[in-house]
């Protein structure tokens, strides 16, 4: 899809002020960026185009797709363009009430969470005549509130590997936006481990997956590898020790990042190394 619609809305100070209210996509808070400074684990491109009014931010990935991050450090693509998510965010407005449901949650389901929502709106603003504007200038189709959280649902799915928030000055990453369960890294790999394949170390399917070419995977599962122990040190506790810390695995993690040339990252395990030793 193109971003016809990013074109219209700035062209047109009518469109973008439906857009900011009542559907929350305002272009005028661009200016003023996120709230902290963030980075893509990738190293692939961000442009701001758009802001929430509760401090979540919208981003331009390089390949077109839509970003969210909120303010309480979560992220997580909800658009393969603007266009698409802009679909999403004026055809349910409540989006972000409904990050929890997927399409096997069925129809009924789907329509009555998402007329409950729309009908607590409504106790304040209209959406119903806004909505229909919108998407006759935009010339967005009218799609059921189902198809809609489908098309949500897979562009979450979508965030990781490629679309891996950072801190930018921490390294640390961001929370997926929905709670959807992914497929372990195992099963994306081709091996030939014959006993379970989730009792095998992620040493083994991290390194695997580099070795297939799939960078991206391992370095989501590294970096949040990192992630868990920078927050809780116990996951380093040697067994049947209370005090006793084994910090090889910081050693570890910051080798196969130089290995996959993330330095910053390889230089945050080394420096939580020094801090512990």
């Amino acid at each position: 899809m193109t971003d016809d619609c990013l074109r219209l809305l700035r062209q047109h100070r009518r469109l973008a002020e439906l857009a900011a209210f009542p559907f929350d996509f305002d272009l005028d808070r661009a200016a003023h960026g996120h709230a902290e400074p963030v980075r893509l684990a990738s190293g692939g491109s961000l442009e701001v185009v758009a802001g929430s009014d509760t401090g979540g931010t919208y981003f331009v990935c390089a390949d077109g797709s839509l970003l969210y991050a909120d303010s309480e450090g979560s992220a997580g693509i909800i658009g393969s363009s603007v266009d698409e998510a802009l679909e999403v965010v004026i055809g349910l407005p409540g989006w972000r009430d409904l990050l929890s449901l997927s399409p096997a949650d069925g129809e009924a389901k789907i329509l009555a969470r998402v007329a409950e929502i729309e009908d607590e709106i409504r106790e304040y603003h209209g959406i119903d005549a806004e909505r229909a504007e919108l998407r006759t200038a935009l010339g967005l189709s009218d799609r059921s509130p189902v198809e809609l959280l489908g098309m949500l649902h897979t562009a979450l799915l979508r965030t990781e590997p490629g679309f891996l928030l950072l801190n930018a000055d921490e390294g640390c990453a961001y929370d997926l936006l929905d709670p959807h369960p992914r497929p372990p890294l195992w099963e994306s790999v081709r091996h030939e481990v014959s006993g379970d394949p989730s009792a095998e170390p992620l040493s083994t399917w991290t390194r695997l997956a580099a070795e297939q070419g799939m960078t991206e995977l391992a370095r989501v599962a590294l970096i949040r590898r990192l992630d868990d122990i920078d927050l809780d040190q116990s996951l380093l506790l040697r067994p049947g020790s209370r005090k006793e810390l084994d910090l090889s695995p910081l050693l570890w993690l910051a080798g196969e990042f130089e290995r996959l040339g993330d330095l910053p990252q390889a230089g945050r395990a080394r420096r939580l190394h020094a801090a512990l030793e």
